[in-house]
């Protein structure tokens, strides 16, 4: 029998688990440095800069559940044809990356025999850009500022591919978990050929980078993104979540089933409603493990928690039901 670290690994690599793990207890995301604002000592609801001088507002204590966001109003400057005047990239070389990558792997309690170990990289290109002049300016800077945007990302590629050289060389992670939201709850924010034009090359070459090092890559992106499933097949990433259930999980298995792992299918609205129960999450659960969780499909199941005491309820109840579910649904 598989241990849960490789379950989970077999399931991205699309070869054959004994049992589905829960992802947030079987992998441990160590969060690259400079991308959000983590004070310390911790201040739950404490407004500060990040390593680009991005000002960010924390949500509650936990920064799983609860979150943080970029403050209210805030704007670095307002169009892309002023960001070489004011984006500052982090100065990786005279960050104490070593010091803030051991207290993370201490204060998560990792342990590389039974984790995974993921290297969370936070701000993709699209949202640094959102971050920095706002969703409004960001989604027009397409079309009114084509070149710099192509510039900005292009420098942003080049960085962000230095991040996954240095996580590579500190820690050995198994995964590279990339993060950039792509998707509103019916479609996506940019037309896919934009995406394609902007974002896709970007992110050919952060996979071809992941896995010249022998690394998965997983990619999050929240929202509606069935329009760029093949391209994200076709550029080689390996697992992409949240996948919420905006997307249609049963059209995405019967076209794509085995070449990309998909990672989610849970219906968020369901255990974070106000009139939700343990018993209603564990319903949920049940209802998306029974429907998707079968020997054959590249499924693990997985959504973005919102309330702490559902979401336990939720990886233990995967945990408990993923130990049998193959058996019941082969």
């Amino acid at each position: 029998m598989q241990t849960p670290k490789e379950a989970l690994l077999a399931l991205y690599r699309g070869e054959k688990a004994d049992f589905i793990p829960e992802i947030y207890t079987t992998q441990k995301d160590i969060v690259f440095p400079g991308d959000r604002y983590f004070p310390m000592p911790p201040d739950p609801y404490g407004t500060g800069p990040d390593a680009w001088g991005v000002m960010w507002t924390n949500q509650g204590p936990n920064p799983v559940v609860n979150g943080n966001t970029v403050a209210k109003d805030y704007k670095m400057f307002d169009d892309m044809d002023e960001w070489k005047e004011h984006v500052k990239f982090p100065p990786l070389e005279f960050m104490p990356l070593d010091d803030i990558f051991n207290g993370m792997w201490h204060g998560m309690q990792c342990n590389r025999d039974e984790h995974v170990i993921s290297c969370l990289m936070l701000s993709g290109q699209f949202e640094r850009m959102n971050q920095i002049i706002g969703m409004e300016n960001a989604l027009c800077a397409f079309y009114e500022y084509p070149d710099e945007v192509h510039e900005f990302f292009e420098a942003m590629c080049e960085y962000k591919l230095k991040c996954i050289d240095i996580a590579y060389e500190k820690l050995h992670p198994d995964v590279i978990h990339m993060h950039d939201d792509w998707g509103t709850n019916n479609n996506m924010f940019m037309d896919p050929d934009l995406w394609r034009e902007f974002i896709k090359p970007c992110e050919e070459r952060y996979a071809k980078r992941i896995h010249e090092l022998g690394m998965i890559y997983m990619h999050h992106s929240c929202g509606y993104i069935m329009q760029i499933i093949p391209d994200l097949i076709e550029i080689g990433v390996d697992v992409i979540e949240p996948l919420m259930v905006a997307n249609d999980m049963d059209e995405l298995l019967e076209k794509y089933n085995g070449k990309i792992t998909l990672a989610g299918g849970i219906d968020n609205r369901v255990i974070d409603s106000v009139d939700g129960t343990p018993e209603t999450v564990i319903k949920e659960v049940h209802r998306v493990m029974d429907r998707y969780c079968k020997p054959e499909n590249r499924f693990v199941p997985y959504y973005i928690p919102a309330m702490e005491d559902r979401w336990f309820v939720y990886m233990g109840e995967v945990n408990k039901y993923g130990r049998e579910i193959y058996q019941k649904n082969a």
